[in-house]
């Protein structure tokens, strides 16, 4: 039986990045491959395997460094003896390479390194012994390979940097989508909707992002056709209610609209007209942007990280300073007085940009080849 590539994402959350685990693991069993995940039974990730036909493997869901991660991955090493392991957060170096010296099985380990962006410093003799045998470590932006070759104590030549790609097909311009879910919000084709999609979360600014476009100094205060729109999860009950209240008490209780976590997101961000990311985070890089600019959407993000580097300002989108809301104000007041037609031309050269540089398909050429020189059996 042909050794599986195991997807570890023990965790209850389904955000991004577990999202992206998801969509690789699916992606090479549609190529021929074995791949499962392992993560929590009941967990969000478990049922997106059930709706997607990925084979799931339980593992415990791990907070840090949970000690119950180490004996279930010696477990699953042995069981499954698979092909390689894709991590995605280096707490999980730990109990695979003790996995990996129990079993005497040299697993190769990827680290899709798609969250943080590489400021601790980890260049001790133990950490340096582990990534020796790290098979690679994979960031998703320039900027986060950088921090890595600086603060941790590995060989360059295993630090491979592989940004995000995105599926051009699925996430793309359609003016049925566009009319559906205006039909569904009850607004009408000539009204301006703002969308954020993501976790529903403070750090996400999402009340920061709410408050700087309706607030007494917003460019939408006065500005009765615009819109916002939130699509995703709320981190806990009642926030979502919480947003709506302030909306309600800045006078765009009927132009502020949350829609809840949906498979089908894609086609929330054909309605959209601009899609804008408030993130007080460091955030590496940020999958949703692409899949607003691949769906023909300009986006309005900071200026931070690997965000930087995903389109050039004034052109494809709107960059403004990070963690300051008088920028993203003006950068929002900016791109609601731009006539409708050259936001739309914006919106219509990101998803260029992403067709050239982040198809999903270019992507995954990179990771396939890199499993190959790795030695991955079948690749």
């Amino acid at each position: 039986m042909q050794q599986p590539v195991v997807m570890l994402l023990p965790y209850d959350s389904c955000s991004g990045l577990e999202l992206f685990g998801l969509r690789f693991a699916r992606d090479l069993i549609d190529r021929g491959h074995h791949a499962l995940v392992a993560a929590p039974e009941g967990s969000l990730i478990a049922s997106q395997c059930a709706d997607r036909k990925i084979p799931l493997w339980q593992f415990p869901a791990t907070v840090k460094y949970d000690l119950a991660s180490f004996p279930a991955c010696l477990k699953m090493v042995s069981n499954l003896n698979p092909a390689a392991v894709v991590a995605f957060r280096t707490q999980m170096m730990y109990p695979l390479h003790a996995a990996r010296l129990l079993t005497g099985r040299h697993v190769p380990v990827f680290l899709f390194y798609r969250i943080g962006v590489g400021n601790h410093r980890r260049n001790d003799p133990i950490h340096r012994r582990m990534f020796r045998h790290l098979a690679a470590v994979v960031p998703n932006a320039d900027y986060v390979k950088n921090k890595i070759l600086k603060f941790w104590g590995i060989d360059a030549a295993k630090v491979v940097c592989i940004k995000s790609g995105v599926d051009s097909e699925k996430y793309r311009p359609d003016s049925a989508r566009r009319a559906s879910l205006r039909k569904e919000l009850n607004v009408d084709d000539q009204a301006v909707i703002i969308g954020s999609s993501g976790r529903i979360h403070p750090e996400k600014g999402s009340e920061i992002l709410l408050r700087a476009l309706f607030d007494e100094r917003g460019p939408a205060r006065n500005r009765q056709n615009v819109h916002l729109l939130y699509i995703g999860r709320e981190y806990q009950p009642g926030y979502a209610d919480h947003l709506h209240n302030i909306a309600v008490e800045l006078g765009a209780g009927d132009r502020f609209h949350i829609l809840g976590f949906r498979n089908d997101v894609e086609k929330v961000y054909s309605a959209l007209d601009l899609f804008a990311f408030a993130v007080t985070s460091n955030e590496a890089y940020a999958y949703v942007v692409l899949e607003a600019m691949a769906s023909g959407v300009a986006p309005l993000v900071p200026a931070t990280g690997g965000l930087s580097e995903m389109f050039d300002n004034g052109v494809e989108g709107f960059f403004f300073e990070h963690r300051n809301t008088s920028s993203l104000r003006q950068a929002l007041d900016s791109a609601l007085s731009m006539p409708a037609e050259q936001l739309k031309l914006m919106g219509q050269l990101s998803r260029q940009r992403i067709l050239q540089t982040a198809d999903w398909n270019l992507m995954m050429e990179k990771y396939l080849a890199l499993f190959k020189k790795n030695g991955v059996k079948g690749f």
